[in-house]
């Protein structure tokens, strides 16, 4: 019978520190939802502003540029930003001509992004 009494007091400390770390825990738990949250909101936020967007960037001998136009004539050729960077030969000569289609990104702007 000394044997019962002392498993049920080496118990109750136990319970009292599992009640303890689970009330810990469960704040940690609300914590992390709070934050991710807030993370979900500005995810959601920052994708729609991408779209919005919907700059065409092509890359050119290591440079970026972004594409202005949604379509334009190439040597009589119509030619859509999209498929600009399958065409290098137009590319190259937008490019090389300083057409105002493209505009150059520089290092700042291709970070801010």
């Amino acid at each position: 019978m000394a044997k019962e009494t002392n498993k049920s007091e080496t118990r109750q400390p136990t319970i009292e520190s599992l009640t303890t770390e689970n009330t810990r825990l469960q704040g940690e738990l609300d914590a992390a939802n709070i934050v991710i949250a807030g993370q979900a909101a500005a995810l959601k936020k920052a994708e729609t502003a991408a779209a919005a967007s919907d700059a065409i960037v092509v890359t050119h001998e290591d440079k970026q540029y972004r594409v202005l136009g949604k379509q334009f004539r190439i040597k009589g050729e119509l030619v859509k930003a999209e498929e600009l960077e399958k065409n290098p030969e137009a590319l190259k000569l937008l490019v090389d001509s300083k057409s105002g289609l493209l505009v150059l990104i520089t290092k700042e702007e291709a970070a801010a992004e």
